[in-house]
């Protein structure tokens, strides 16, 4: 299936632009019984997913996904940790535990735009273009001006056939980003 590319960057740019995304919300654990789940924790939760990410950024990927499942001990609902552990996963090529990781992730926040994009690109990869055209289509209804959504999506059209729809997606994309150039004119 040859190495997808990860929301059109590499994995460690990913990783520091999900830096700055990263709010920290703190919320205290208060008096939880042994019966109730304990409450997140956001400010360790967020504590080990910047150390996460420094580990990432030096390239140390068994270290950030160990610094991330930390993460989620503090917070099994943070999607940044998650999302991470999946960009982890696909750079060490484990497609299918990635998948599974940003399926979670937009049960989560279903308008999460780069996990809606990276599932697209793994799925897309493993042959199932219906999926990959409604995943794009998902996102495009969050963010309109996704121009490397529309990109893929109208090279996906014209592939399957739909040449009209998957033209005006591919020129959409262009009027977003005029540095994106169209494969079929340079054919």
């Amino acid at each position: 299936m040859g190495t997808p590319r990860i929301a059109g960057r590499r994995p460690t740019a990913a990783f520091a632009a999900l830096a700055v995304v990263v709010g920290v919300a703190v919320t205290g654990c208060s008096g939880a019984s042994s019966t109730q789940l304990p409450q997140p924790d956001a400010k360790k939760a967020a504590g080990e997913l910047q150390t996460g990410l420094a580990a990432q950024t030096k390239g140390d990927l068994d270290g950030a996904a160990k610094h991330y499942q930390e993460s989620l001990k503090y917070d099994a609902k943070n999607k940044y940790a998650l999302y991470n552990l999946a960009l982890v996963d696909a750079a060490k090529a484990n497609y299918g535990d990635a998948e599974q990781k940003y399926r979670v992730v937009l049960g989560i926040d279903p308008s999460y735009t780069p996990a809606l994009f990276n599932l697209a690109i793994l799925v897309k990869g493993k042959g199932d273009t219906a999926e990959a055209v409604t995943l794009y289509r998902r996102l495009l209804t969050v963010d309109a001006k996704n121009a490397a959504a529309h990109m893929n999506l109208g090279l996906l059209l014209r592939s399957a056939g739909q040449k009209p729809e998957g033209d005006s997606e591919v020129k959409q994309a262009i009027s977003l980003n005029p540095k994106l150039k169209d494969p079929a004119a340079a054919a």
